[in-house]
């Protein structure tokens, strides 16, 4: 398990494979890099494939003060240099859209194309963003246990894809981190609901593919604003798929990130 250490002595844990274009694979929220199982061997015939795990998940290491997506853009900049690659195309899904957005606004020297995977831009759009919000944030860490909050999110996230049952029992194994360190969890889970780019989108200058799942609705309006607000973003729907649409889907999500980076190793 390769790793680096981080300016503040957090260790990151990364997996590099195959050979040709970088492209830099960032999971959801609560799991790891093993969420990359249906893509691995798929990028790596033609890219170079770059899997972390981002601080605070998997095998990395946590740090609760000061947790916020910029700090996760950044760790991935360290990572980058440790590497010595210049620039990669990144894709994130869920949480890991959010740390790719931060990532080409931050940083667009880096990131030679961008693809958000089932994520969004901030937490407060619709009235369903609201209530999950108030709910998650400020009920729940009342009247529910963490290990009880953190199956709701299992549950909510696999909820409607064909894959549901596997993933749901993927990520019930990945949280079993997270119910022992309940300090670590509450900082991730604020740090994704403080993120917000939504009056930024339109500083995001790289080719944009943006990827929804046909059954996981909430995303729509995030999924189309940001087509929308991003210059020259390209919006994809993946069929019979859900949030998890790389597990449900992974032919059609794998072809058409492949379409989109180019599978002729030219990035």
């Amino acid at each position: 398990m390769p790793t680096i250490t981080l300016n503040d002595k957090t260790i990151l844990s990364y997996d590099v494979i195959g050979q040709g274009a970088p492209i830099l694979f960032l999971h959801g929220i609560f799991v790891s890099r093993q969420s990359w199982q249906p893509q691995l061997n798929y990028f790596a015939a033609n890219h170079q494939v770059i899997t972390c795990d981002l601080r605070g998940h998997g095998e990395s290491g946590s740090s609760a003060d000061n947790y916020n997506v910029a700090l996760l853009a950044d760790d991935l900049v360290t990572l980058l240099d440790s590497l010595n690659i210049e620039k990669v195309a990144c894709c994130g899904h869920s949480f890991g859209g959010m740390v790719a957005q931060e990532l080409a606004l931050r940083h667009p020297e880096r990131v030679s194309r961008l693809i958000l995977a089932e994520t969004i831009h901030s937490s407060w759009i619709t009235p369903f963003d609201a209530a999950w919000s108030m709910t998650t944030r400020f009920w729940m860490p009342h009247f529910v246990d963490i290990e009880t909050q953190l199956d709701l999110f299992a549950r909510f996230f696999t909820m409607y894809g064909p894959s549901s049952q596997q993933a749901y029992a993927f990520i019930r194994n990945e949280l079993t981190r997270h119910n022992n360190d309940p300090s670590s969890t509450h900082a991730i889970i604020q740090a994704s609901f403080e993120f917000s780019s939504r009056g930024r989108l339109a500083q995001i200058t790289c080719p944009t593919l943006i990827m929804m799942g046909q059954y996981f609705v909430p995303i729509y309006p995030h999924a189309c604003e940001m087509a929308i607000r991003i210059p020259n973003a390209e919006l994809v729907t993946i069929a019979n798929a859900g949030h998890v649409l790389n597990w449900d889907n992974p032919t059609a999500f794998n072809e058409t990130v492949a379409r989109f980076v180019g599978q002729n190793g030219s990035g």
